[in-house]
C-alpha cells in the first residue's frame, strides 16, 4: 500500500511537470506565431500606425498637367503656390504671429490667435494657395510650416472658357477638358513628414522626410489659339452689336475632324471663376455648341440637296415653280418669301433658300431613303466628342413620320440638332469622309507619348459627282457668279438659316429667332468649316444672311490675314467694298428694290408692305457686289 502511494505520487508529479512543459511549449509557440504576425504579416501596417504616432505629416500637391494648343502653346498651367499650417504647440510668440497673419493674410486676429494657441490639433490650417513672396515671410516664425500647392492658371483669361472648364481650390476638375480628361491631369501627391514627441511638438534637429509628388499628363489639343481668338473677338463683337442672348461657334479641320476652334458668348475670365453666383456659373460654363439644340432651318437644306443629287432624284438645270407656299397633307407651308419666288432651277433654288422647292425634294426620297441617309451623317445621335454632357439632337421616330413631317425636315424644320452635328454633316458632306469631331491628340508625361489620337476616315457613300457638285453650288450661295467675292481673292462656299424658336409649351416664340451660317474654305476641296450661331438677335434684322454671314465673313478674313495664306485669285486681293449704301427708309418697297438691284445689292424681306421703315447696313456703310441688304417693311 505504502509502495502503492509512493509510486501514485511520482506519477502525479511527472504528470504535473508535463502538462507545465506543455503549458509553457504553447505559450513559447503562440508568443513566437505573435512576434512572426506582428513582425511580418502586420508588420508595415504597425510601421504605418507607428509613424502616424511620431511623425506629421503635410501634404506636397502634384503639379497639375498642362493643356496646350496644337502648335505647343500653353492654355492651362500651374504655379508654385504655399498652404500655411501653425502646430500651436511649437508657436512662442502667439501674439506677434496672429498680428502677422492677419497683415499679410487678411484673417483677422481674433481667428489667427486662436488657431496658433488651438494645442488640442497636431496642425491647423491657416490658408491655401498663398504666394511664394508672402508665404516665405511666416516662415521665420516658429511653429509655421509651409506645404507646397500648385495654383491653376490661364494665360488666355476667358478664352476658351466652356472648352477648357476650370479646377477646384484643391486642383480637382470641374468642367470642360480639366473635368473630362482629370485622372491624367491630376498626378499624385506627394508628403513631407516631421519628427515629433509623444506631445506632438516636433524634436529639434529631427529628419525631414519626402515622398514626392508625381505630375500629370500634358494634354496637347486640337485647338488653334490664333483662329480661337479671332473667332472668339468677332462673336462678341456680333453678340454686341446684334444684342444677342448669346453667339457661339466652331471651326473644325474637315479632314481630321480635330476641333480647331470653339466658343460660346458670354463666358467669364477662368482665373476669377464667379463661384458666389452659381446660377451664372452654371449658365456660362456650359458649352451649348454640343448640348443645347436647336432647329437649322436653311442650312439643313444641303442635307436633302446631297440626298436628291446621290439618289439621281434632281438635276442643276431642273425647274422648280415656287407661288410661296405648297399644300402637303391638308396643311399649307410658307416659303419664307411669302410672295414666291416663280421660276427657278434647283441652281436658284439652293441660294433663293426656297423652301417649297426643298419640300418637293423630300417627298420625292421618301421617309425611309432619307433616314438611311440622317443615319450616315451621324444625325439623331452623339458624335462621340470628348466633352461632356453631349447632346444626340431630336429626331422623329420613324414610324410616326408623315408626309408633312417630312416636308418641313426638307427644309430644316421638325428636327432638332447640336451646332457641332451640323458643322461635322458639312464636313462629312464636302470631303464625302465620315470623321469624328474631338479636342484631344495626344497625352504626353516625362516618361514620354502615353496616347495619340488615330484619325481613322471611312469613306461615306456619297457620289464624287455629288460631293463636286455641292461643294460648286456651296461657293455660288455666297459668291458672284465666277468671282471670289465673299472674301474677295479666296474660294469660300456657304450657307445661312435662319430658324424660329419655341417657347416652354412648344409653341413659336414670336419674334424670337437663331440666325447662322456654315462655311467651307477651300471650296472646292474643304480643309476648313465653320457654323456662327446668333441666339436671338434683337437689334431689328435676325436673317441668317444679315446677322451671321457677315461675321463669318470677317472670321475666315482674319483667319487669311493672321496665316498669310494666298489668295485663290491674285487678281481679286485689293478687291474693296466700293457701293455706298443709300438711305432708303421712307421709300416704296418696289422702288427701294429697284434702288438696290441697279447698284448690285440685293434685298431682302420677309413679308408683304408698301413702305420701307428700317435698313441693315446703314446709310453710307460700304458693301461689295452681290451683298444682301435686310429692309423692314410695313
Amino acid at each position: 500500500m505504502k509502495k502503492f502511494k509512493t509510486f501514485y505520487n511520482l506519477h502525479s508529479l511527472q504528470r504535473r511537470f508535463l502538462v507545465c512543459v506543455l503549458i509553457v511549449c504553447i505559450l513559447l509557440v503562440s508568443l513566437v506565431f505573435r512576434v512572426f504576425y506582428l513582425q511580418i504579416i502586420d508588420g508595415k501596417k504597425l510601421q504605418v500606425l507607428a509613424s502616424e504616432e511620431w511623425l506629421r505629416g503635410l501634404p506636397l500637391a502634384s503639379k497639375r498637367g498642362e493643356i496646350l494648343d496644337s502648335n505647343g502653346v500653353q492654355l492651362a498651367t500651374t504655379i508654385t503656390t504655399y498652404d500655411v499650417y501653425v502646430r500651436a504647440r511649437n508657436v512662442v510668440e502667439p501674439s506677434e504671429l496672429a498680428t502677422k497673419i492677419n497683415e499679410l493674410l487678411g484673417i483677422s486676429y481674433d481667428t489667427a490667435y486662436q488657431k496658433v494657441t488651438n494645442k488640442s490639433l497636431s496642425e491647423i490650417l491657416i490658408k491655401l494657395q498663398v504666394d511664394e513672396d508672402i508665404a516665405m515671410q511666416l516662415t521665420k516664425y516658429k511653429g509655421v510650416y509651409l506645404s507646397q500647392n500648385v495654383k491653376r492658371v490661364y494665360p488666355y483669361n476667358n478664352l476658351l472658357t466652356q472648352v477648357l472648364g476650370y479646377t477646384t481650390i484643391d486642383n480637382i476638375g470641374q468642367a470642360g477638358l480639366e473635368s473630362y480628361y482629370d485622372n491624367y491631369l491630376k498626378g499624385v501627391n506627394g508628403k513631407s513628414l516631421t519628427q515629433t514627441n509623444a506631445q506632438g511638438k516636433e524634436i529639434d534637429n529631427s529628419i525631414m522626410y519626402y515622398i514626392p509628388s508625381v505630375p500629370g499628363a500634358n494634354l496637347h489639343t486640337t485647338i488653334d489659339v490664333q483662329m480661337q481668338s479671332i473667332l472668339e473677338k468677332n462673336l462678341t463683337e456680333g453678340y454686341l452689336e446684334h444684342k444677342a442672348l448669346s453667339a457661339s461657334g466652331i471651326i473644325l479641320d474637315a479632314k481630321t475632324g480635330g476641333i480647331k476652334a470653339m466658343s460660346c458668348i458670354p463666358s467669364f475670365d477662368l482665373n476669377s471663376v464667379p463661384r458666389d453666383d452659381i446660377s451664372a456659373l452654371q449658365s456660362m460654363t456650359k458649352n451649348s455648341t454640343v448640348v443645347d439644340v436647336y432647329e437649322p432651318g436653311s442650312t439643313f437644306k444641303l442635307i436633302t440637296l446631297a440626298i436628291a443629287l446621290n439618289e439621281n432624284l434632281t438635276k442643276l438645270d431642273e425647274h422648280f415653280y415656287c407661288t410661296g407656299r405648297c399644300s402637303v397633307d391638308g396643311e399649307t407651308i410658307k416659303c419664307w418669301k411669302t410672295t414666291g419666288h416663280g421660276s427657278l432651277t434647283l441652281l436658284d433654288a439652293f441660294k433663293n433658300s426656297c423652301n417649297c422647292v426643298f419640300v418637293n425634294l423630300a417627298l420625292r426620297i421618301g421617309v425611309d431613303k432619307y433616314y438611311e441617309y440622317l443615319e450616315m451623317f451621324g444625325l439623331g445621335q452623339k458624335t462621340g466628342v470628348d466633352i461632356s454632357s453631349e447632346s444626340s439632337g431630336i429626331i422623329m421616330p420613324i414610324e410616326q413620320v408623315r408626309n408633312v413631317d417630312l416636308a418641313r425636315i426638307g427644309f430644316g424644320h421638325a428636327i432638332a440638332v447640336t451646332e457641332l452635328q451640323m458643322v461635322n454633316v458639312y464636313a462629312k458632306i464636302t470631303t464625302g469622309y465620315d470623321i469624328s469631331p474631338h479636342l484631344l491628340n495626344s497625352i504626353s508625361s516625362e516618361k514620354g507619348q502615353l496616347y495619340n489620337y488615330s484619325t481613322a476616315k471611312h469613306t461615306l457613300t456619297l457620289k464624287q459627282s455629288t460631293i463636286d457638285t455641292i461643294n460648286t453650288m456651296l461657293a455660288n450661295n455666297i459668291n458672284s457668279e465666277g468671282q471670289y467675292t465673299f472674301v474677295p481673292g479666296y474660294d469660300i462656299g456657304g450657307k445661312t438659316g435662319t430658324a424660329q424658336k419655341y417657347d416652354e409649351f412648344g409653341k413659336i416664340a414670336t419674334g424670337k429667332y437663331i440666325s447662322s451660317f456654315i462655311g467651307t474654305y477651300p471650296a472646292s476641296n474643304p480643309e476648313l468649316v465653320m457654323i456662327i450661331c446668333i441666339n436671338e438677335p434683337s437689334n431689328g434684322a435676325y436673317y441668317g444672311g444679315v446677322v451671321a454671314k457677315p461675321i463669318g465673313q470677317r472670321v475666315f478674313s482674319s483667319i487669311f490675314e493672321t496665316k498669310s495664306k494666298l489668295p485663290t485669285d491674285i487678281n481679286q486681293i485689293d478687291n474693296k467694298p466700293t457701293i455706298v449704301m443709300p438711305y432708303l427708309v421712307g421709300m416704296s418697297l418696289s422702288d427701294a428694290c429697284v434702288t438696290l438691284k441697279r447698284l448690285g445689292l440685293v434685298p431682302l424681306f420677309d413679308t408683304d408692305g408698301e413702305y420701307v421703315v428700317a435698313q441693315l447696313p446703314p446709310e453710307n456703310s460700304l458693301l461689295y457686289l452681290g451683298e444682301i441688304v435686310y429692309l423692314v417693311v410695313s
